[in-house]
C-alpha cells in the first residue's frame, strides 16, 4: 500500500517565494496543489517551485488580480513527484469564473485524479462547487484548494456529501487583516478556507496545518493510502 503525502497551499503570489521554497523542501510532500501561483511574462511562480523542490507540476490561469495597483495572473498548480500522465482544465462558469487545473497522476500503476482548484471570494462558491464536483472523476480523486468558503458554509456541506474531508476538526488556516496583512501571522489564524477531499475509496490517515509565514494563509495536508 502506498503511503502518499497531499499538500495544498495559496502562495499568494508567491510574495515571500523563498520562505515558500523553504516550507516545501521541509514538507517533502509528494503531490503539492498551489492556488495563486503568479503567472507573469515569462515568470511562472509554478515552474520555479517545481524546478527548486524537485517536481513536474501542470498549471492553469484561473484570474486577473490587482495587486499593489498593477494587474497580474495567478492560477492554480499541481506538483508532483510521481508521473503525470495527462492534465486537463476545468471551466467553473458563475459569476465570477474561476478554473480548476486537474493532473492525472501515475501512482502505484494507477491513474490518481488531483484537482487544486481556488473558488471566487463572494457570492458563487456553491455553484462553482457544483460545478467542479459534476466535472471531476468520483473514484482515486482528490479535491484540494481554497474554497472562500467556511466549514459551516452550503458549499462545503455540498463538497462533504460527496467527498470525504480529511479535517475532522476544522482547523483554521487564514485570517482576513483589515489593512492588508504584510506576512502570515500563524497565531492570528482564525478562519478556514482551505481544504483536502479525497474520494470514499482512499483512507486517511491524518491532516495537519503548517506553521509559516510564506502566504496570508497556512499550507494544509493529509496522508492516504493508495492502491490495493
Amino acid at each position: 500500500m502506498e503511503q502518499v503525502k497531499l499538500l495544498s497551499w495559496n502562495i499568494w503570489g508567491g510574495i515571500f517565494l523563498p520562505e515558500i521554497i523553504r516550507y516545501l523542501k521541509v514538507a517533502n510532500a509528494d503531490i503539492v496543489g498551489l492556488q495563486e501561483a503568479e503567472e507573469s511574462g515569462d515568470t511562472n511562480t509554478a515552474e520555479i517551485l517545481a524546478k527548486e523542490c524537485g517536481y513536474s507540476f501542470v498549471y492553469s490561469r484561473s484570474m486577473e488580480y490587482e495587486w499593489k495597483g498593477r494587474m497580474t495572473n495567478r492560477g492554480n498548480a499541481v506538483l508532483s513527484r510521481f508521473p503525470i500522465v495527462g492534465h486537463k482544465t476545468h471551466l467553473l462558469n458563475g459569476e465570477k469564473p474561476r478554473t480548476a487545473m486537474q493532473a492525472d497522476i501515475r501512482v502505484d500503476n494507477r491513474i490518481l485524479h488531483v484537482v487544486s482548484v481556488h473558488l471566487v471570494h463572494t457570492g458563487d462558491q456553491e455553484n462553482q462547487a457544483e460545478r467542479l464536483l459534476n466535472l471531476v472523476p468520483k473514484n482515486n480523486a482528490v479535491i484540494m484548494g481554497d474554497f472562500n468558503a467556511t466549514p459551516d458554509s452550503k458549499t462545503i456541506e455540498r463538497m462533504r456529501a460527496s467527498f470525504r474531508d480529511t479535517d475532522q476538526k476544522d482547523l483554521p488556516s487564514w485570517c482576513l487583516y483589515p489593512d492588508g496583512p504584510e506576512e502570515c501571522k500563524p497565531d492570528k489564524v482564525i478562519s478556514k478556507y482551505d481544504y483536502i477531499f479525497v474520494s470514499y475509496d482512499l483512507r486517511v490517515n491524518g491532516f495537519a496545518v503548517g506553521d509559516t509565514k510564506g502566504s496570508d494563509h497556512l499550507p494544509v495536508s493529509a496522508m492516504f493510502e493508495h492502491g490495493q
